[in-house]
């Protein structure tokens, strides 16, 4: 995890500009999982467990997959929020790869270091190829589920007045 800090910590700079109400609920649900306020797990994989992994986390995030030498074809996000971002953060020794957004009639370059904010509830997205080398994609998003879980507010949608 001290790897990957630096990179979580500039996405969490990252979150908290860009969905500021999210990333408040985030940071709520993730002081609550890091403090052990969370009745979850068994066997050896208990609340206690949960909570020491959490407290090492540098950001606010709570959730990540990590997408490794694979095309995603067309979808949306079934798990996601309609009004939430999800990350997308692009990794590793490939030359050449492009992210579309269909209903955007978008095709943006997706190289290691791009950072994609999205939401993939609501808006088609895909990678089908890359050339050059290994692909990752560490995609990190909130879910209702773990809010709900821990009794903190749902954000609405990010307004202009949450800039000014």
């Amino acid at each position: 995890m001290k790897q990957v800090a630096p990179v979580e910590e500039l996405l969490d700079k990252l979150f908290s500009t860009i969905s500021p109400k999210l990333h408040q609920a985030a940071s709520e649900a993730m002081q609550k999982v890091r403090w052990g306020q969370l009745q979850i797990g068994s066997g050896s994989w208990t609340g206690d467990k949960i909570a020491e992994t959490a407290r090492c986390w540098p950001g606010a995030m709570p959730g990540i997959s990590v997408i490794s030498n694979r095309a995603s074809i067309c979808h949306t996000d079934v798990n996601g929020y309609k009004e939430w971002y999800d990350f997308l953060v692009a990794a590793g020794t490939y030359e050449e790869c492009w992210f579309r957004l269909p209903d955007l009639e978008l095709h943006l370059k997706y190289l290691p270091g791009t950072v994609v904010a999205l939401n993939g509830r609501i808006l088609r997205h895909e990678v089908v190829e890359w050339e050059g080398g290994d692909r990752v994609c560490y995609a990190h998003w909130v879910r209702p589920t773990l809010l709900r879980a821990l009794s903190v507010n749902f954000p609405s949608w990010v307004t202009q007045s949450e800039y000014v």
